[in-house]
């Protein structure tokens, strides 16, 4: 094998795993405001639980506020009908006094059925709070991994890069343009060239080209998409 295909497949090893490495650093803060989302999830599912229960709340003591009004009422018709005289008085404040006392009935019915509701939406705020907590340590603890794995990425691609610089420096600079420029639109930009045909496009190469690799009489590229071959075995 030429010694110029040698070390462009060594570079190119080295380009495939930084191409690999930099997509993974870059993918990171994705990672990371995808977690920070579903956290925020939870945070808003646990604010719309207690919003939900206060507001439950809050129509309970409105409830209760009314029940006490017409017990009031009824209490001042009753007094009222007490003190009258007059028959028909007496039966029109009686005829007050149920009607109110049926509003209580009602209202209690409602009052009730809040309360009900209440026990329910205090489960539902205790279990956002619990699934809060729980993604808040998963979430926190992704991050951290996250924040480590940068770290090593970013080591891991400086070293990588220093490799791959003192070897590409060993290579002719217009065979290196060339190459980056392959590898940049069509990687691998070296590929094996078998039973004649290219291991890039997978076209078959032309019999001169193929007489060219396999007797390794200088650097050939494909003339179907300009990769560099070298003879692999049949």
């Amino acid at each position: 094998m030429l010694s110029e295909i040698k070390t462009l497949l060594i570079v190119q090893d080295r380009d495939v795993t930084l191409r690999r490495l930099r997509e993974e650093l870059r993918k990171l803060p994705e990672d990371a405001t995808r977690a920070k989302g579903r956290l925020a999830g939870d945070e808003a599912a646990l604010v719309t639980a207690k919003s939900r229960l206060a507001d439950n709340e809050v129509a309970i003591q409105k409830l209760q506020l009314e029940i006490e009004t017409r017990r009031t009422t009824i209490g001042r018709l009753k007094t009222q009908q007490f003190e009258t005289r007059k028959n028909d008085e007496y039966t029109a404040l009686g005829h007050e006094i149920e009607r109110y006392a049926g509003d209580i009935a009602r209202l209690e019915d409602s009052e009730l059925a809040l309360m009900e509701k209440g026990e329910t939406l205090k489960a539902s705020s205790v279990a956002a709070a619990s699934a809060l907590t729980a993604t808040r340590v998963k979430v926190q603890e992704e991050l951290s991994l996250m924040k480590e794995r940068h770290v090593a990425l970013s080591a891991s691609i400086a070293e990588l890069e220093s490799e791959r610089s003192a070897l590409a420096s060993g290579v002719e600079s217009s065979l290196l343009a060339r190459y980056d420029r392959l590898f940049d639109k069509k990687a691998p930009a070296v590929v094996p060239l078998q039973h004649g045909i290219c291991g890039g496009c997978h076209m078959r190469v032309t019999p001169t080209t193929f007489t060219q690799v396999k007797g390794e009489k200088g650097l050939a590229f494909c003339e179907n998409c300009s990769r560099l071959l070298y003879f692999g075995a049949d």
